[in-house]
């Protein structure tokens, strides 16, 4: 039988990623000309037709994917989902999303669920979920791809960004203000974002001949009300920080509301930093300064991703797509 022309030959052919190749196909992002002239020839010769309906009657396949995301009221995830039901649509595949708390007998208890389901892949954004959990879902021979997290299993892709280096450019670009001192709300520890963004925070530092002070670390959730209490904190130390940098978006907001509630002015007397850039941090006063952690290309890669292993018998070497990172210069700092 015909081997079944997937979007991911389509890109192959074309010399372009399955992004550029979802985003050209859906029509909801531009592509340039050329480029679109080259993967409208490539469909034309390789006959490719998006067929989900003759597809579910060919296959024993559900067509479904599960995406686990720790938290579904920070709008970093459902622009990641967005971006990855964009991608799956084009293909024919439908996603649901399981939203954990950041729990991880909840996250255990949804990959039962996407189990049960016979979905043809899962996306997992795992605060608490090690390789041993997967063990029932790579059985039954589903491909997982991690986001954000690398999770250490050959069968195990992962799509992330380098949070160690986003995190030292924004500390960098805190000291290189002159701002003194520089303080830092983290994450929950030993969960990979919050270790790699304290990481790449104390490299900074080190790197610029700075003593990293634990009393100018206070811990968060990565909710906005965690980043609120995190600052209370950092204020009512001895010293307090010049500026802060928040491991994520939320937490800067929540910063934001404290150094108000204390009287106090942004960024003239507390700068802050984030991460993440979710559209709120465009639209909050002051703007916030933050590092672009791509959400909407984050998913579309990880569908990519996806989409690739499911349209594979064996199963290759593992893949690691590290999404280049940036930073966005605004107001609060």
């Amino acid at each position: 039988m015909k081997k079944e022309v997937t979007i991911v030959d389509v890109a192959r052919h074309a010399g372009v990623s399955i992004t550029t190749v979802s985003h050209a196909l859906s029509g909801n992002r531009r592509v340039a000309e050329d480029t679109r002239a080259r993967i409208e020839r490539s469909i034309r010769e390789l006959d490719y037709r998006p067929n989900p309906f003759a597809r579910g009657l060919r296959t024993e396949r559900s067509h479904m994917v599960a995406l686990i995301i720790p938290d579904i009221t920070n709008p970093y995830y459902p622009t990641l989902a967005r971006g990855m039901q964009e991608a799956l649509l084009s293909e024919g595949y439908q996603m649901f999303v399981c939203s954990t708390d950041g729990q991880g007998e909840r996250e255990r208890t949804f990959l039962d669920d996407a189990l049960q389901r016979r979905v043809d892949g899962v996306a997992l954004a795992a605060f608490a979920t090690r390789a041993r959990s997967l063990a029932p879902v790579l059985r039954a021979d589903i491909p997982v791809v991690s986001i954000g997290t690398t999770i250490q299993h050959s069968k195990v892709d992962c799509v992330r960004t380098d949070d160690v280096a986003g995190s030292r450019d924004a500390t960098n670009y805190l000291i290189q203000k002159g701002y003194d001192p520089i303080g830092m709300i983290g994450g929950p520890a030993g969960t990979s974002p919050s270790d790699h963004r304290l990481e790449g925070h104390r490299a900074a530092l080190g790197a610029a001949g700075i003593r990293f002070d634990p009393r100018l670390l206070a811990i968060g959730d990565f909710t906005r009300s965690g980043g609120a209490k995190a600052m209370q904190e950092l204020l009512g130390r001895k010293q307090r920080p010049r500026a802060v940098f928040c491991a994520n978006d939320l937490m800067a907001i929540g910063a934001m509301d404290a150094v108000r509630s204390a009287g106090l002015r942004l960024p003239t007397d507390v700068a802050l930093m984030g991460y993440d850039d979710i559209e709120a941090a465009g639209l909050v006063t002051p703007a916030l300064t933050t590092v672009l952690n791509p959400a909407d290309e984050m998913g579309h890669e990880c569908a990519g991703v996806l989409l690739e292993r499911m349209s594979q018998e064996n199963h290759p070497a593992r893949r690691e797509v590290v999404i280049p990172h940036r930073l966005i210069p605004r107001d609060s700092a």
